[in-house]
């Protein structure tokens, strides 16, 4: 059985979010890539077939998205990014993250941002950068009102990134 857990570029919290499952004492847990037992297993895919127990392995190394001919995130600001090599990274080997409409992953630098999880007003105000964020999403178009309703995992939710290169923090916010 396979317990390796792989380092994920653009999503580096992933195994503090629950993002993958783990196989409950006594269940056996088979990737549907590659066929080999696993501890850990993601089900969350763009793909136009049904699959629901992949390896963390396959998804690292980029199997399961050619196997499956899918994907891992919905979208992003792929128009700041001008390196092909990155944004296969991205989406064909990078575990989304769970939103209300579907992953946007945002950019900065020139390369895609690490996602650092779920926030909501009060820990961005903990954080001292509230105010620079929200206004950054507004000039982004989006919602004048986030800041009055976002709440850690509400009903509009907030997403936290982090510049690789320039270590500046970015929000996006999405509603159901």
């Amino acid at each position: 059985m396979q317990h390796n857990k792989p380092h994920f570029k653009y999503h580096p919290n992933v195994w503090d979010m629950n993002i993958f499952y783990e196989a409950k004492e006594g269940q056996c847990l088979i990737c549907e890539c590659c066929g080999n037992e696993t501890k850990y297993a993601y089900e969350a895919m763009y793909s136009t077939e049904d699959v629901e127990c992949l390896c963390p392995q396959c998804i690292a190394n980029g199997d399961a998205a050619r196997k499956f001919n899918g994907q891992f995130v919905q979208s992003a600001e792929d128009f700041k990014v001008n390196d092909e090599n990155k944004r296969q990274e991205l989406y064909y080997r990078t575990p989304g993250y769970v939103s209300w409409q579907g992953e946007y992953w945002l950019a900065c630098c020139d390369d895609y941002c690490a996602y650092i999880g779920d926030v909501g007003t009060k820990e961005l105000e903990q954080m001292g950068i509230a105010d620079e964020l929200f206004a950054e999403f507004i000039e982004r178009g989006g919602y004048e009102d986030a800041r009055k309703y976002m709440v850690k995992k509400g009903y509009t939710a907030g997403y936290l990134f982090q510049c690789l290169h320039c270590k500046k923090y970015h929000l996006w916010v999405d509603a159901d």
